[in-house]
Formats: structure tokens, C-alpha cells, sequence
């Protein structure tokens, strides 16, 4: 992790405590009757340390929060936190007061002496990571990147490895796949250092090591960029594309190697940018299947009336989402929409996210959803990710209490009506049969886009069920209409982006690369389910598809057959 990253990691995944967003954790056991609403239970209360860390990374005025994180550190010195308290401080220092070239110097020195010895290559990785992107002290930078990759042995990670397999009594893996692990493990910090070489103009050198970075980590965006960039300007325009078009793919190409993959992109066609986007998408899925494979799912003698509904809180630019949202795209795959609904609740978590709407940010503090991934299904509250190689893991993870809940009687019945004018969408619903005495049961409606194309920087380009908008009732009666004004619902996220932005993310500037207010009218779908808002319980679910719209006017779906 760069130190870049290291405030947003800490919303991403610590903030989780004990569930951390990179590594899932066992399920919880599915109830014995999916029909029990769900018993409500105390939230774990936040460790002193954290709360207090927290606070003290809400600070915008660097000074103010500098001395907030020094306080922290004196108040809390046994804390394994410490490392990230450096980290804000560090990157404060050369994103806020960069100007202040001495004080930077010394902290960091004293930084690094500090580290133990253990963590010291990781440490001095995340000085030079952070001089490299504030372009400063880059010579400073250099020394602590060369000692950086000077500690990452692979005699030493061999022992290390070896040694962590054996305590946890497990069988290690091969020796090659310890020897490619390695050269993953290593790949980012010959990529630092590269980069900060062609910064210093050792272009040759700079290249080498960015050749050997790539060799141990082709998906590395900065990477891609710097290499394609260097191919476009030596006049190699096939190994520039080579390199140029995962780059993009990534989510982080630089700007100047966007700038030339369109050159070169238009070079080929005649001038015109016309199929850029769309030789992207097919290159995504060529290079990028899902992991995960599945099998259409068969109902069993046992398949009841209950649809499952599955709440993911996500973020584009949260690397360990990546695990996530494959994973739930291959349940989309194997389950139909009838028997298994899903939404996606973008949030600006770790970073700014195009997709994000003040209703999502809403559904995800009713849910005190801290970090991402989380995923709620049927209101039941998980979390865990990964890259994409954790797919199946996150997938195995709720898998099987997806099918145990499908043979679950369900609690209520839900007949939707929908139909598609030219700038809203009208939806009735109809609630009958509810199988419980709680007084406070809601009926939500909510509007999602089945699809929208955003190279966030976790690497995902397509994003399923997107919601864009909710209307809740309290469940009184069986009848709900509301008509969805899709005018108002894009200028609503398209002000909240506007605002967002405005404002900064956490006190950084930033700006959006795009801004994904602009709905598709013939891409829409509107979930219905009812829920206990004071467990969480979700009683039934039902979906229905509108981009049938040209042939079906009026569309309806029932939640049981």
C-alpha cells in the first residue's frame, strides 16, 4: 500500500475493525428459519483508539491535524494504528505543506529510524512513494526507494513464508507459486523506484526497472503508463498499445497516457475517436473474464416463494471491491432476477465514486456501513473482499446461504406494476400476506440502472444494478404508487456531485473524471421489497425489468409463482 493510500486504507478496511475489508471472515450460520425475523444485536463498540484516530483525520488544517495525529500517538502508544498515525502525518506534510522541504526531510528520517526492523523496507517504500507523487526531495526519495528494494530478499521471504505456513500448521504452496508471489510482492517497489529514476532522467535505468516491475506485475496502471508512454515516444506504436490499453483498462492510466492511447488510437482510424470505447469494452472482456464459474441455478422440490435480496455497499475506487462485485456478478449469472435481487449502493469510499448518490450514502448509515465492501442479504450484515482472485472465496462465502434461504418460505407477497413514460417511471405495488406483528415495517422502492460504464481505479469497468433512486413507505394498507421523475433523479445526483466536489474529498481537491448523472431510460429496473426497519429483516423482494418497455407498456411482477 502507498502511502497515497494509507488515509483512505484506513476508511476502506480498518474502519471495519475486526472485519477487515481485504480478508473475508467465516459466515455467520444462516438462522434455522429464514421466516424468524432476525434478533437485533448490539453493534460492537468501537475501540477507544480508533474512535480517537478518527476524529483526529477529520482535521482539514494541517497543522491542526498534525497535532491532533502527535497527540494521538502520546495518548495511545501501544496502538498497532501507529504506522497509519505516521503515515497521515507524512502525507499531510507534503500534500499541505509542501513548501516546508526541511521539517518534510526530518520527519521522515525519523520515521524510518523508528520502524522496526521488520517494517523498515515497508516504511521507507512509503517515503519514496510519497516524495514521488508530491514531486519533491526526489533524490531523498531515491535513497529510500533503493532501500526499500534492498530489504525485499527472496532468501529472506522464502524463510518467512515458510516459517508463517508451518505455525498455522498448513501446507505451503509450491515453490514456484512462492517465487511468483515474491515477484508480485516485489513488483511495486521497482515500479517506485523507476519511476522516481525517470523523474530524476535516468531514463534507461528507469525503463529497466519499470520492465522488471511489469514481468512481476502486468496490472500495475502507473506502470503501464510510464511504459506505454515511453513506447509511443520512441515511435513503437504496437508496444505502445500493448501497454497503453491495460492501462486504461486499470482505471489509473496518467493523463499523458491517455493522451496518447487516443493519438494512437486515431492514428489507426482515420482521425476519429469513433469504437475507442467500445474496442475497450471489448478488450476488458477478453482480458478480464470472472473468475468465478457458475452453473444456472436448478431449483430443487424445495424451492419456496422467497426472493433473495442482496444489498452491496461499494466503492470504484476501493481496491478490495474488485473480489466483491465479481463475485456477486457471478450470483447474477447463476441466479435469475425472480429469484435473486441485487443492489448496488455506491459510495465515496476510499475515494471519490461518479455513482454515488445522497440515497446510497443514506441506505448505508441506516445499515452503519463504516467501509466497503459490505454486503447485507436479506439484512443480514457481512463484509470482506480482495482483488479478483478473491471472487470465489467471497462468492463461496454467501453462496450457500443463498440457496439454503431460497428453500425459506417467504413473509409477505409482492405484485409490482411498472410502466415506462418518456420522463418518469410509474410503479405500483401491492403488499399482501405479511407473516409478521413488528410495527415497524417499511416497503421500499427502488430504482436501479441495470449497467453503467466507469474505469474506476480498482479496475471494474461495468457496474450492475446501480441505484439511482428510493421511495420508502411505512407498510400501512397493500397498496404504494409513486412515480419516479428521471429529470429530477439525474439533476439530484448531478448537484450532489457537483457539490461533492466543491467541497473536496476528506479536505483533498480532486475532480471527477466523469460524472455519471445522465440516466438511460431503456436501462432501468425497479426493485420492491419490505423490510423491518428496526432488525434489518427483509420479509420478500420482488424485480422487475422495464427495458421490455417497447413491447410491454405496462410491466408487472409477482414475488411468488
Amino acid at each position: 500500500m502507498t502511502a497515497r493510500l494509507a488515509i483512505p486504507a484506513i476508511y476502506c478496511a480498518l474502519a471495519l475493525y475486526g472485519a477487515s475489508a481485504q480478508t473475508a471472515e467465516p459466515p455467520k450460520p444462516a438462522p434455522e428459519a429464514a421466516a424468524k425475523p432476525a434478533e437485533e444485536k448490539k453493534a460492537p463498540e468501537t475501540p477507544p483508539d480508533l474512535k480517537a484516530y478518527r476524529e483526529a483525520t477529520k482535521e482539514t488544517d494541517p497543522e491542526k491535524k498534525i497535532a491532533a495525529l502527535e497527540k494521538w500517538k502520546a495518548d495511545f502508544p501501544e496502538s498497532n494504528m501507529k504506522d497509519s498515525a505516521d503515515s497521515a502525518i507524512l502525507n499531510t506534510l507534503v500534500t499541505k505543506l509542501p513548501s516546508q522541504e526541511t521539517r518534510i526531510r526530518e520527519f521522515a528520517a525519523q520515521m524510518y529510524k523508528h520502524a522496526a526492523e521488520k517494517d523498515k523496507g515497508a516504511t521507507a517504500y512509503d517515503i519514496a512513494d510519497d516524495f514521488l507523487t508530491a514531486n519533491l526531495l526526489l533524490k531523498e526519495a531515491e535513497g529510500y526507494a533503493k532501500k526499500a528494494l534492498e530489504t525485499m530478499r527472496l532468501s529472506t521471504y522464502l524463510r518467512d513464508q515458510l516459517a508463517r505456513y508451518e505455525k498455522r500448521k498448513e501446507k505451503p504452496p509450491s515453490s514456484e507459486e512462492l517465487h511468483k508471489r515474491f515477484r508480485e510482492s516485489r513488483a511495486p517497489r521497482l515500479a517506485v523506484l523507476g519511476r522516481l529514476e525517470l523523474k530524476l532522467g535516468h531514463e534507461a535505468k528507469g525503463q529497466k526497472l519499470l520492465e522488471d516491475s511489469y514481468a512481476g506485475n502486468p496490472n500495475n496502471g502507473a506502470v503501464l503508463s510510464e511504459l506505454g508512454v515511453l513506447a509511443a515516444k520512441s515511435g513503437d506504436e504496437q508496444k505502445a498499445f500493448e501497454y497503453l490499453v491495460p492501462a486504461k483498462l486499470s482505471g489509473r492510466a496518467t493523463k499523458e497516457a491517455g493522451a496518447a492511447f487516443e493519438d494512437i488510437y486515431k492514428k489507426r482510424h482515420i482521425g476519429s475517436a469513433d469504437g475507442m470505447e467500445a474496442m475497450l469494452d471489448a478488450e476488458y472482456h477478453k482480458r478480464y473474464p470472472n473468475p468465478v464459474k457458475v452453473e444456472p441455478y436448478k431449483p430443487t422440490e424445495k424451492r419456496s416463494d422467497r426472493v433473495i435480496l442482496a444489498e452491496v455497499f461499494t466503492g470504484s475506487g476501493c481496491p478490495p471491491c474488485a473480489g466483491a462485485d465479481i463475485a456477486f456478478d457471478a450470483a447474477m449469472e447463476r441466479y435469475p432476477h425472480k429469484d435473486f435481487a441485487v443492489l448496488m449502493y455506491h459510495q465515496h469510499i476510499p475515494r471519490p465514486d461518479p455513482m454515488t448518490t445522497v440515497e446510497t450514502q443514506a441506505r448505508a448509515k441506516a445499515y452503519d456501513v463504516n467501509g466497503v465492501p459490505t454486503f447485507v442479504i436479506d439484512g443480514k450484515k457481512a463484509s470482506g473482499g480482495g482483488g479478483r482472485d478473491y471472487a470465489q472465496r467471497v462468492y463461496d462465502r454467501f453462496n450457500k446461504d443463498v440457496e439454503k434461504d431460497l428453500e425459506s418460505p417467504a413473509e409477505a407477497h409482492i405484485t409490482i406494476g411498472a410502466s415506462l413514460g418518456e420522463k418518469t417511471v410509474r410503479v405500483n405495488a401491492r403488499v399482501v400476506g405479511v407473516n409478521s406483528e413488528s410495527k415497524d415495517l417499511k416497503v421500499q422502492m427502488v430504482l436501479v440502472e441495470k449497467e453503467l460504464r466507469f474505469n474506476g481505479e480498482n479496475g471494474i469497468r461495468f457496474h450492475p444494478m446501480v441505484v439511482r433512486s428510493i421511495q420508502g413507505f411505512d407498510l400501512v394498507g397493500e397498496g404504494y404508487q409513486h412515480s419516479f421523475d428521471l429529470d429530477e433523479i439525474s439533476k439530484a445526483i448531478k448537484d450532489h456531485l457537483d457539490d461533492y466536489e466543491a467541497k473536496g474529498h476528506r479536505g483533498e481537491s480532486f475532480q471527477f473524471a466523469e460524472k455519471k448523472y445522465q440516466i438511460d431510460r431503456n436501462d432501468l429496473a425497479v426493485v420492491v421489497f419490505v423490510q423491518d426497519d428496526k432488525t434489518k429483516h427483509v420479509l420478500q423482494a420482488a424485480y422487475v425489468d422495464l427495458s421490455a418497455e417497447s413491447t410491454h407498456p405496462t410491466l408487472e411482477a409477482e414475488s411468488a409463482r
